[in-house]
């Protein structure tokens, strides 16, 4: 069975992420593995913006807990994209 993609409504916070071209495979859209690394740049950005995070004074640290991905379109340098963050529970 296919996952529904979300909607742009279920996201409260979203983050410009510009492709680069070494994020591109023999494929020629991004590799997977690159989409983790843009959780880890959209999720910590969110905590440090919000003042969740203070990476310079604080020795709290922001985890993902659990995380999903699921491909709907090839991306590829030069897109530009928006990462979206929500919180499913605390």
């Amino acid at each position: 069975m296919r996952t529904e993609a979300k909607r742009r409504g279920d996201y409260r916070h979203f983050h410009a992420i510009t492709t680069r071209w070494m994020d591109n495979d023999a494929y020629g859209h991004v590799n997977n593995v690159v989409y983790y690394s843009w959780f880890d740049t959209v999720v910590n950005q969110f905590l440090i913006t919000n003042g969740a995070l203070d990476i310079e004074r604080s020795t709290v640290i922001g985890l993902v807990i659990e995380t999903q991905c699921n491909y709907f379109a090839p991306v590829a340098f030069p897109d530009c994209i928006e990462a979206g963050v929500r919180v499913t529970k605390l």
